[in-house]
């Protein structure tokens, strides 16, 4: 009797348990639907490579598909969704609201990881509903994919039954091959973090054969991801001509590293053609133009620059994690103080060490180079868990009752709610101005015709996605007349887009119709091919 009314309290909580779990997901889907119309324009280069890059596969043509530059993954994830629907972009806001849903249910997985109560636990669902929907309906990006894989991937190496069974070293094999496929620099991340990871698992085992296990895991995993992510470097490699893993962490270390850089070359070195004959610019592929060797240095030169620069990016990094909550300060402290508390590998909580060790190897790896908020998705998730254990561990603390408990609850929701609500509202009606300048010029402008500008080179590409034109890119800096003539024959540019209003010092323009009449603000367009 006393068994069957254990059994039925296991399966009440169970029942409240996946009843919170399926709210939570539903009241993500809802709002998305809800929201989708505020953030079908969005816009940006990256998402209109990998928009590209999708629509290449579909049509069989797999050379021209496999870049080093972008991430095979979601273009892969983005084809059925092309398929039934020809608004591309509305197609990738669809695909990451769907992405965004799974890695909720990731985040509830790797929850059960760190030693938190229920409560906490919930509180922690509700607040990554609104922190992921700002991050689906941002930018185009793999970030959130990215972030998705590596959350499933961290509930199979932080569980206490990693060092019991052979198989979850084949699964981390696998997981750890979709987050490179999702980002090139999920290469290095990968490689790092799973072996500094089997090495603490090694050490913390107290049988010899909990350490036998590990050692299998690590081989089997690591052989795995090698399969995996060596299918897609013999392709690039192939391509390019040379080992090549990725291009844009090289392209990135030039351009924000070294001395003297003056940004990536394809927006500096005047106007370029696109990629390949499908390409709409130079942007779906810019890694013939950014894999030259670096710049020597001295090594003293070299080795100040780099500390320097890494010290400022680890500032930028910490001012991330505040953006997405205030309480991020407190979080750190917490766990500085864990550290210290018992700074001992075998015996830490593995709540402490292993997400203190995830966030140092992943941010650290972008510190090197470059870092954006959006690259550090997954580390904003995962600082969620943390904060949920250090509420755990204060809340042991007699001071607070189950009032005193709630408020925290609260402001501790709050504090992730409302910057990621300020988010969305920044996002909202993004790209919608293009959208709807390209509706007015869609009769003046004809398709697949070629397109260049004075400046404004992301809003000149967003136009040209639009119009369905071929993009050429933006002027050199202090190009004579006589030299930008002569670029724009030389290329057989149809259009040139002249940002900033009238032209006067552009003589040769007066040659040819301004398809605009000067009825739109700020921008004139020159129809080359329209003599008055």
């Amino acid at each position: 009797m006393k068994g069957s009314v254990i059994n039925n309290d296991v399966q009440s909580k169970r029942t409240k348990d996946f009843a919170a779990v399926l709210a939570s997901l539903l009241v993500y889907l809802i709002a998305g639907c809800l929201l989708i119309k505020y953030y079908r324009y969005q816009i940006n280069p990256d998402g209109i490579s990998y928009i590209s890059i999708a629509q290449k596969y579909m049509a069989g043509n797999f050379h021209d598909a496999v870049n080093g530059w972008w991430g095979p993954f979601i273009s892969w994830l983005l084809i059925p969704f092309l398929y039934f629907t020809s608004d591309a972009l509305l197609a990738g806001k669809v695909l990451s609201l769907l992405i965004g849903l799974v890695a909720i249910i990731a985040l509830r997985i790797l929850s059960y990881k760190f030693e938190i109560t229920e409560s906490i636990r919930k509180v922690i669902l509700i607040a990554a509903v609104p922190v992921v929907l700002s991050f689906a309906f941002s930018d185009i990006t793999p970030d959130l994919l990215l972030a998705c894989m590596l959350l499933f991937y961290l509930t199979v190496i932080f569980g206490a039954d990693y060092t019991a069974r052979i198989g979850k070293g084949i699964l981390c094999g696998v997981l750890g091959g979709f987050v490179y496929l999702s980002k090139s620099f999920g290469f290095p991340f990968f490689v790092s973090h799973f072996f500094i990871m089997n090495v603490l698992w090694y050490f913390r085992s107290e049988t010899r054969q909990a350490k036998k296990k590990v050692v299998c895991n690590f081989l089997a995993g690591a052989v795995v991801f090698a399969l995996i992510s060596g299918v897609w470097i013999g392709l690039l490699s192939n391509k390019y001509g040379q080992l090549t893993l990725g291009t844009t962490g090289k392209a990135s270390y030039r351009t924000k590293v070294v001395p003297g850089s003056q940004g990536l070359a394809i927006l500096q070195q005047g106007f370029l053609e696109p990629s390949n004959e499908t390409a709409m610019s130079a942007w779906e592929d810019p890694s013939y133009q950014e894999m030259q060797d670096s710049p020597s240095m001295e090594p003293w030169d070299f080795v100040r620059n780099q500390l320097s620069f890494t010290a400022g990016l680890i500032g930028k990094i910490a001012g991330f994690f505040m953006d997405v909550s205030v309480l991020s300060i407190g979080i750190a402290i917490a766990y500085v103080l864990f550290w210290l508390q018992r700074f001992n590998i075998k015996t830490m909580q593995a709540e402490v060490l292993f997400p203190t060790i995830t966030i140092a190897i992943f941010a650290g790896g972008y510190s090197l180079i470059w870092v954006r908020e959006r690259y550090l998705w997954s580390l904003f998730v995962l600082s969620m868990l943390m904060g949920g254990y250090v509420l755990g561990r204060l809340f042991e603390n007699n001071f607070f009752t189950k009032t005193r408990k709630a408020v925290i609850l609260i402001i501790f929701f709050l504090s992730f709610a409302i910057p990621a609500y300020q988010g969305l509202k920044s996002y909202a009606n993004r790209g919608r101005w293009v959208h709807e300048l390209s509706r007015v010029l869609e009769r003046r402008v004809t398709k697949g015709s070629k397109i260049a500008a004075n400046t404004n080179w992301a809003g000149s590409l967003f136009l040209s996605y639009h119009l369905d034109c071929k993009y050429y890119g933006t002027q050199e800096k202090n190009i004579s007349r006589t030299e930008l003539k002569r670029q724009l024959e030389k290329y057989a540019i149809d259009y040139y887009l002249f940002w900033g209003g009238a032209a006067p010092d552009l003589r040769f323009l007066s040659n040819y119709e301004e398809i605009t009449s000067g009825r739109i603000p700020g921008l004139r367009i020159y129809g080359l091919k329209k003599p008055r």
